[in-house]
């Protein structure tokens, strides 16, 4: 398998190009990057690594804009309950029995679980994030990890600084800072977190109007919605991207546009423990960037972007009675390019862009029938799966569907959730 810095051609693929299927398409990776994309394009080196594209899809890499990676050793463990109860009656009281080993497996197994559905790059808030990273590494994916942070554990936003430090160079690493949100931080830890981004240049990853509860009960305490009080604050900005914002006014719409927030929607997630239908109409009428995450497998309970672009378009249809409403090109947009803007990837298939793509077996039944112009459609609304090759900074991490210590992760996953269930 391919390393950074070597040559590869990808041979007669086909991409999307116009929302419509190309055909017969070579692509140069050269340094980590593409190095050229076209019917003529050779490996100028000549030695470079040759992978046949024939009846194979070309699609730039997915971004998964929030989940809690780790928490797939969490998967099926507290099923059918509302966030509130979920998180203080199950997930928290685990979750302090966690260790560095739980977390380094967990992570390893959710990158498996990404790197077979095409997502390339993650956007994570957890604990043991050194653990995370050295894992996330290791199985080539690219991540941005912020460290949780709580009022509760005072101790962990003393951490947010060296762990920014010992980070910020990497080339799959980004380090971001993550107070976790307006109900679980103080003003002064919000302020804190967001004069720590500043000073580096670094992404805020907060949980936004998860639930109803959660947005009444502070506008009650406060006088004002989460989102009015962030604002209020100079908390919002573009650097930050808000996880869910599922319950928001009119007003708080305007905010996060005009703040240019990155909304990160977990419709899946929000479904599932019946949090809510997030207004993304108004928020896509507005001009706001919206993204998608699965969040955790605990609440998901699948790491898939697949999965979760066809959600979030019939939610929204049947939501609002529209089936005009987020067409299929818009949907993948969020999980694309939209996501490229919001983490400033320099990404998709175009010679210079990092190479992280991905290979789809078109020989499949929901790619069936298949003409030019419904291949988008089959991306948002039928794929299952069919993920042959991922590709990360030019780095092979699956070929063939074939991953590497797959096997050993696996084991080691279910070894440490029962050890975890034990304690």
């Amino acid at each position: 398998m391919a390393v950074d810095g070597e040559t590869m051609l990808i041979k007669d693929a086909s991409i999307v190009e116009g929302g419509r299927l190309c055909r017969d398409v070579n692509i140069a990776i050269d340094g980590g990057r593409i190095a050229g994309i076209g019917p003529g394009i050779k490996d100028e080196s000549g030695d470079g690594e040759v992978i046949d594209g024939r009846g194979k899809l070309a699609i730039p890499g997915l971004v998964n804009a929030h989940t809690h990676l780790a928490m797939t050793l969490f998967r099926g463990y507290a099923d059918d309950m509302e966030l509130m109860p979920w998180l203080s009656e199950k997930i928290w009281p685990l979750e302090a029995k966690l260790t560095a080993e739980d977390v380094r497996w967990g992570t390893k197994l959710g990158c498996l679980e990404m790197i077979r559905s095409g997502i390339t790059c993650y956007n994570d808030m957890y604990y043991f994030m050194d653990e995370t990273a050295e894992a996330t590494k290791e199985m080539g994916l690219r991540a941005f990890l912020a460290e949780v942070v709580f009022d509760m554990r005072p101790d962990q936003i003393e951490g947010v600084e060296p762990f920014v430090r010992r980070w910020k160079n990497d080339d799959l690493i980004v380090p971001a800072v993550g107070p976790h949100a307006v109900y679980t931080c103080s003003e002064e830890t919000l302020l804190k977190t967001k004069e720590i981004a500043e000073e580096h240049d670094l992404l805020l990853h907060i949980h936004l109007s998860e639930t109803r509860s959660e947005v009444e009960s502070f506008e009650k305490s406060s006088g004002k919605s989460p989102v009015e009080y962030l604002d209020s604050i100079g908390f919002l900005s573009d650097r930050v991207v808000a996880a869910h914002c599922t319950w928001l006014s009119p007003k708080d719409v305007s905010i996060i546009a005009e703040r240019g927030v990155s909304v990160a929607h977990c419709s899946i997630s929000n479904h599932k423990l019946a949090s809510g239908i997030a207004p993304l109409d108004r928020l896509q009428e507005a001009g706001a960037r919206i993204c998608l995450g699965t969040d955790g497998a605990s609440s998901n309970n699948s790491l898939n972007l697949f999965q979760e672009m066809k959600t979030t378009a019939i939610a929204q249809k049947c939501a609002h009675s529209r089936p005009d409403l987020f067409a299929a090109g818009e949907v993948w947009r969020m999980a694309t390019e939209n996501a490229y803007i919001a983490f400033r990837l320099d990404m998709g298939l175009r010679a210079g862009a990092i190479a992280d793509l991905s290979l789809i077996d078109l020989k499949k039944p929901w790619f069936c029938p298949l003409a030019d112009d419904n291949i988008v459609s089959h991306l948002v609304y039928s794929a299952q799966g069919g993920v042959d090759t991922t590709i990360v900074g030019g780095r092979v991490l699956m070929r063939d569907g074939v991953i590497p210590g797959e096997v050993v992760i696996l084991d080691r996953a279910q070894e440490q959730f029962n050890d975890l269930l034990a304690r």
